[in-house]
């Protein structure tokens, strides 16, 4: 892959990663407004929303499923790098790309049978929200989707530092985390 193209890869990852960040503050603030609705309607009016909960539901599921596209992006979900940190630098790296490489085949899977219950016949019409149940389960493969790219990013940043025999991106891995 060329220097030109392996930047693309990185400033795609790069916005991809700020519209997540954007999307999921957007999702939390939704949550913050349906639910404070619901509680000031139902305590203080005394006549409850029949949306708000089932609204609530869905941004949170919006929620998680774009902000692990933040998470991803820095490799910072939970994992236990106290084995990876044992081995060998050269060894370790290659361990590393390994298991981005299994996550971007489980996420592409992950992805496309989210696609297919999206697109599939048992979306049902929420009389609540007011919209089919599609909206809230396409959360899957869109937030698979984004998070494809930031890892396919992370995948050539890894080969590039492989490449170029630049053993401090692996030799830091897990050294952030709490012990």
């Amino acid at each position: 892959i060329k220097m030109g193209m392996i930047n693309i890869i990185k400033k795609l990852t790069q916005a991809v990663d700020y519209v997540a960040r954007l999307v999921s503050i957007f999702f939390v603030l939704c949550v913050l407004v349906f639910m404070t609705s619901q509680v000031f309607f139902r305590y203080v009016l005394n006549s409850s929303l029949q949306w708000s909960e089932e609204a609530s539901i869905w941004a949170m599921i919006w929620m998680v499923f774009i902000g692990s596209v933040v998470v991803v992006r820095k490799w910072e979900h939970i994992y236990i790098p106290t084995m990876v940190k044992m081995l060998p630098i050269k060894i370790r790296s290659l361990v590393i790309l390994s298991t981005k490489i299994l996550v971007l085949i489980f996420l592409c899977i992950l992805c496309w049978y989210g696609w297919g219950i999206v697109t599939g016949h048992s979306n049902a019409f929420s009389h609540n929200v007011g919209v089919s149940t599609a909206w809230a389960k396409a959360s899957v493969p869109i937030g698979c989707a984004m998070m494809i790219i930031v890892t396919f990013g992370a995948i050539v940043e890894d080969l590039e530092a492989i490449i170029k025999r630049d053993w401090t991106r692996f030799e830091e891995y897990g050294s952030n985390d709490a012990v």
